[in-house]
């Protein structure tokens, strides 16, 4: 099937030339013209010169073989492309149209990323079995699930076996498909139950610290408490370790009293059978309270110095999660003062934000980049990553393209470089690093891609020059390589 990407000013087309002229006339192309079907992506038929060609609106869509092409499948992506092929078939039956013309190849399926709604490609000439079809779409998925993720595992190959069945039918996917997430579901609330039960025992005698709601209408379990649950499991574990001590401190002193009664008893045998001259009951139990009395003393020592050494493994495990940085001489001040324009106190509240949430962290670590690199300055000069900085100084970030790739947009969920314009699309343009080069694709963009003025079709990838002009949109750029 010979297929090309075409721009004009309205966006990007898909464009799938027909063998045959199609029949504009049927109720068929009437529909998909019309688009009257939400899951089927809106076209226009075109004939030039004796060929038919049908043009798909695709701007700010992505398709699927780019979209996983770098990244794997998680269950809630597969839940998507599930849940939108049996959005389609219904559509399609809804309106009866032929199922057999709809293109299942993930080149031919494009995504909307802001809606996380599934498109397709229905071709009036084509006809191939669906279910043939969809099984090559299966065959196609399970590779690049995310293994990791036992919920896609389970669905993927769930619905793989269904799809070679010769009973293969849409109401097998609909089963797998909500049977899933029904589960998902069932266990997910079973367990809020359970854990909020349990908390409820834990604090039963401290109804003033904790109250418990039930909705009938819902079904939930809720639970409102002061006191977090992380500070509850940690008094838990305290107490037990308590008590532990304790017992084996006791322990101790049992057997200690053991050992001296039958000391004592063998000192009385021996007496009474005249092995041992004649001793007072006196001197006999100062003995043996002696003996007592260093026995536990020994037992209360031990005891505590065992205290000592765990108390000491749990300061190093503390240590190994949150080591303090060491205090920083005036010459390391003076160095990255120099190297990155940072203050000692800057680089001291930048050194202390290590230990801060994953979400600042992030932001500290742009920041860092931002700034620059601290480099040893008797050290070789080394290359640093190649880079877009803005034609108009100040006016836009800069963007390191330090990644094997850089997808640049205003969608922040989406984007590895967030251009915030209005003009840019929310998934514009990526940049892939392939052997010391660094090609450019435009990503469907409403506004288009250009490198030096010129414009960049839908499938051309642009090997990037040092000094290039990049465009996108009214993000301007220079690329340094």
């Amino acid at each position: 099937m010979k297929s090309e990407y075409k721009r004009d000013i309205n966006g990007n087309y898909l464009v799938l030339y027909e063998k045959e002229e199609p029949d504009t006339s049927s109720y068929q192309m009437r529909m998909l013209v019309g688009n009257t079907i939400p899951s089927i992506l809106k076209c226009r038929i075109q004939g030039v010169d004796g060929q038919f060609m049908v043009c798909y609106d695709i701007t700010s869509k992505q398709s699927l073989l780019s979209l996983y092409e770098e990244k794997k499948m998680g269950y809630e992506d597969l839940q998507m492309i599930l849940g939108g092929f049996v959005q389609v078939m219904e559509e399609m039956s809804e309106y009866l149209l032929n199922p057999c013309r709809l293109l299942l190849k993930p080149e031919y399926m494009y995504v909307d990323i802001e809606k996380r709604q599934l498109y397709f490609c229905y071709l009036p000439g084509y006809d191939q079995d669906v279910r043939q079809k969809f099984q090559e779409l299966t065959e196609y998925i399970l590779p690049i699930l995310d293994h990791e993720d036992q919920r896609a595992v389970m669905l993927g190959y769930g619905i793989y076996r269904r799809a070679l069945e010769d009973s293969f039918h849409l109401e097998y996917i609909k089963k797998e498909l909500y049977q899933e997430r029904n589960e998902i579901e069932r266990t997910d609330r079973s367990s809020d139950i359970q854990v909020t039960k349990g908390y409820y025992g834990m604090n039963q005698q401290q109804d003033s610290k904790a109250e418990v709601i039930y909705t009938e209408g819902e079904g939930k379990v809720g639970l409102q408490k002061e006191e977090n649950i992380e500070t509850l499991m940690w008094q838990e574990e305290e107490e037990a370790k308590r008590a532990k001590a304790s017992g084996s401190t006791r322990r101790g002193i049992i057997i200690w009293c053991a050992i001296a009664a039958l000391l004592s008893l063998l000192v009385v045998a021996a007496e009474t059978f005249g092995y041992l001259p004649r001793v007072s009951v006196a001197v006999i139990l100062g003995v043996v309270i002696a003996f007592m009395g260093i026995g536990m003393q020994c037992s209360w020592l031990l005891s505590l110095r065992k205290k000592k050494e765990e108390a000491a493994e749990e300061n190093l495990e503390n240590a190994g999660t949150n080591t303090p940085e060491p205090a920083s001489s005036g010459k390391e001040n003076f160095s990255m003062e120099i190297e990155t324009g940072i203050s000692g106190e800057e680089s001291k509240e930048i050194k202390e934000n290590k230990g801060e949430k994953p979400e600042e962290r992030r932001k500290m670590s742009i920041l860092q980049k931002n700034l620059g690199e601290t480099v040893v300055l008797s050290a070789n000069i080394v290359n640093g990553p190649a880079t877009l900085v803005s034609r108009e100084p100040g006016e836009l970030a800069t963007i390191y393209l330090q990644e094997e790739l850089t997808v640049i947009g205003k969608m922040e969920t989406a984007a590895d470089a967030v251009v915030d314009l209005p003009t840019v699309s929310r998934i514009h343009a990526k940049i892939r690093k392939r052997e010391g080069e660094y090609y450019l694709t435009d990503l469907n963009s409403r506004n288009g891609t250009s490198v030096n003025g010129k414009m960049l079709k839908g499938d051309e990838e642009y090997c990037l020059q040092d000094q290039d002009e990049v465009d996108f949109a009214q993000a301007r750029y220079v690329f340094l390589k």
